[in-house]
This record gives structure tokens, sequence and C-alpha cells, in this order.
């Protein structure tokens, strides 16, 4: 229908040999007029001839036709129509939607892939957060570390400094310093140690009932009061006025008068180091003269210095215990108390008040020693220490640690006592040193003597 006729007939001139020759296999020889086979004229052949030519050339037409309807068809209606406009577009939207759909897929996918994410991230935050409020959680037994160690570096300095005052009073009376119990010489530190021995620690029933003349204003025991009585023997009672209480009446820091435990103490103190005082000599026979030089009264001097600071050396570990047994500052009395409740302290005199033995025990300012006992051995004689082990992990560990700063300290004050038992053995040691020097001095003077 797009061609013209001379190019169909020239189509038609150009395909009709190969369409003669394939006539067969298009159509069928049996397909012929059932009088070719009898028609032997001239006309008949002419007549077969044309036929056979128009039929040639209806089929040459037909399979044109189909040939060009197909090309048109193809090109038209399947590339163009078909294709361009129906297929491709639908295509296309397919290959769009599809990937849309691919994109939510993969945006569903990283969805899920953000959400596990997230999940897991906060499941890690969840169980830090648990391990957090399991580990942080404070423990009552942390706390009840802190308190008891509340004053325990104040009373320690306090009891350094009462150490050092007792060393200076001992000094003070040896040397007889003015307002010292020996400034006039032994014979006044005797005396009034033994008034002092009247008045509060004599015990008529010693010596067979005997002192009652030595000491008649106590010859009536009944009407003493208790205290009046646990004064006896004070000034020679060790394991009554020092070994067995822990914590002494004792402090040198505030300006009062001295006390009844300071009173005994001091006695004690006399009566175990330095006994015998010293002779004090007239100021005359200390005096300097530079036509004689050092004099033998100077001498002397300087030998009872050496004494006193020898004797000082072995009451530093008297003083030291007295120190750590001294009475602390404010602030863990009352921990201590429970504590010593929560062991079952008994009520000592009965009246159903237990804090009355437990004062008996800690006193009104517990002192380091007695700090240090419960830190150290009353702590854990306790059942309920052991049965709240059963705690965080992160508890047990600091209680550990706490223990393990508990036993340095402890550590430290063994070290304090190894250097004072050192100071003692190295003035042993020269005492030792020093008689084997006054026999070898004593024999190269008696040869220089005896050579002359």
């Amino acid at each position: 229908m797009f061609l013209c006729k001379g190019m169909k007939n020239l189509i038609r001139k150009t395909i009709v040999l190969l369409l003669l020759a394939a006539s067969i296999l298009v159509v069928p020889y049996s397909s012929k007029p059932a009088y070719a086979s009898c028609c032997g004229c001239c006309s008949c052949t002419d007549l077969i001839d044309d036929d056979l030519t128009e039929w040639i050339e209806d089929v040459i037409d037909i399979n044109l036709h189909l040939f060009i309807q197909f090309l048109l068809n193809r090109q038209m209606f399947w590339d163009y129509v078909f294709w361009q406009q129906e297929m491709l577009p639908a295509f296309m939207n397919m290959g769009e939607q599809m990937s849309a759909v691919g994109m939510q897929q993969v945006m569903i996918i990283g969805t899920f892939m953000d959400a596990q994410d997230m999940m897991e991230t906060q499941k890690v935050l969840q169980e830090l957060q648990a391990k957090a409020h399991k580990d942080y959680h404070p423990s009552i037994d942390m706390c009840e570390f802190g308190t008891r160690m509340k004053s325990l570096a104040a009373t320690e300095r306090k009891s350094e400094f009462n150490a050092l005052t007792l060393s200076e009073r001992s000094i003070d009376r040896l040397l007889g310093n003015t307002a010292a119990a020996g400034a006039g010489g032994s014979g006044d530190d005797v005396r009034f140690r033994f008034y002092q021995f009247q008045n509060n620690f004599c015990d008529i029933h010693d010596e067979g009932d005997a002192l009652d003349i030595m000491c008649p204003q106590r010859d009536n025991i009944a009407a003493m009061t208790m205290v009046q009585r646990d004064r006896m023997n004070a000034d020679i009672d060790y394991q009554k006025v020092v070994q067995d209480p822990w914590t002494i009446g004792l402090d040198l820091t505030d300006n009062t008068n001295i006390s009844a435990h300071e009173r005994e103490v001091f006695a004690l103190a006399s009566n175990l180091y330095g006994y015998e005082g010293f002779s004090r000599h007239p100021a005359e026979i200390l005096q300097n003269d530079p036509d004689v030089g050092l004099k033998e009264s100077q001498e002397a001097y300087m030998e009872l210095r050496s004494t006193v600071a020898k004797s000082s050396v072995a009451e530093n570990s008297f003083n030291a215990i007295l120190a750590l047994k001294s009475e602390g500052t404010n602030g863990a009395y009352s921990f201590l108390e429970a504590y010593l409740e929560e062991l079952g302290v008994d009520d000592a005199d009965g009246d159903g008040n237990v804090s009355d033995e437990i004062q008996d025990m800690l006193g009104q300012n517990p002192s380091y020693y007695a700090q240090m006992e419960i830190l150290t051995k009353k702590a854990y004689q306790s059942a309920k220490f052991y049965t709240n082990l059963y705690d965080k992990p992160a508890n047990v560990k600091r209680k550990e640690v706490a223990m393990q700063a508990i036993g340095l300290i402890q550590k430290f004050d063994l070290l304090k006592s190894y250097l004072r038992t050192e100071s003692s053995l190295s003035v042993l040691l020269e005492l030792s040193v020093s008689k084997i020097q006054d026999e070898v001095e004593d024999a190269i003077s008696r040869y220089q003597v005896g050579s002359e």
C-alpha cells in the first residue's frame, strides 16, 4: 500500500525465478486444475501457462504482501507502536518500580541492621548500667570501715605529742628543771613521791596490815569510793594502769589540771625509770674557769647528761605505749560503741546500760590503740563480717583494699616498734662497750703512772 506499481513489478520479476524454483514447496503440484492433465493442445498449454503465471503472480503478491506487511508490522507496530509506545515504557516503569522496590527492600534491610545495632548498643549500655549499679552500689561494711577510722589520723598525731611531752617531763625531772618534782634533788623527788603514795596509792593491808601506820588517812577502806580503791598500788601496777586498759585517761594537750589517771602514769614512770635522781650541786662548781679549763664537776655533769640520754632511750618505749593508749580525739566513740554492742559486750554493773562496760574499755575518747584493736582484731571476730562477704564482687574487692590499707598502718606501727627496739639495743651495746673502754683507760692510766 506504500509502494508504487512499477516497484512492485520490479520486485515481482526479481523474485519470480526463486518462486518458480520453490513453487513446488509453496503450492503442492496436486493443487493444479484437473483439466491440465488432459489437455494436450497448445491452447490448453497456453491456458495452463497463463494460469500458472497468474497463480505465480498471486503467490508472489501474497508473499510480497505478507513480507511487506511483516516488515511494516515489525517496524511500525512491533518496533514503534508495541515496543516504543507500549512495551518499552511499561518495561521502564517496571524497571523503575523494581528499582524503587529494590531500594525499599535495601532500606528495610538497612533499617533492620540499624535496629540490630541499636538493640545491641542498648543492650551493651544496659549491661554497663547494670554493672555500674552493681559495682558502685555502696556497702554498709565499707561505711563501717570509714566510720571506724574517722579520727584515727588525728588520734595518732595526738599520741605522738603525748609521747613527746612524757619524754620532756622525764628529762625535766632527772635534770632538776624548775617547777619539776626533782628540782631540789633526789631527796625532794623521793619526798614528793612518798606524799603522793600516802594520799593516793597506799594500801594499808600491804606488809601484813602494817601500812596503817604510814598511811593513817586511808585506814577506813569501807568509806573509800570505788575509784579510790582502784587507785591502790597504781604507782607500781603496770598491768592495771597500762597493760589492760585500751584507753588511758592521759591527755597532755589540754591546759587543765592533772587528772587522776595522769598522776598514776607519772608515779609509775618515776618508779620504773630514774627512781633515784641526781644530787643538785651549787651552781658555783659548774662555773667556767678559763685558767683551769674543763673541771671535774663539769665533766661529771656531762656524764650525768649522758646517763639521762641513755635512760630516755629506754623510757621511750614506755612513753610510746602510754601515748598509743592515751585519749584520742572526738568522732569515733559512737561508731566503736555500736560495733562492740553488736559483738555482744555484756553489761558490767547490771544496770541495763550496755555503754558502761564499753565506756570502761574505750574511754570517752578512744585511743589509737583502741581504734586499732577494733580495726585489726575485733572487726573480724563477728560472724556478720563473713556473711557480708556474700556481696557484690566490687564491694568485696573494696573491703580487701580497705583491709590492706589497715594492714599497712599496722606495719608502720611495727616499723616504729622495731626502730625503738633497735635504739634500745644500740644503747645496750654502747653500755657494754663503755665498760670495756673504762677498763682499757684504767689500764693505760696505771701503765702511765708506773712508767713515771
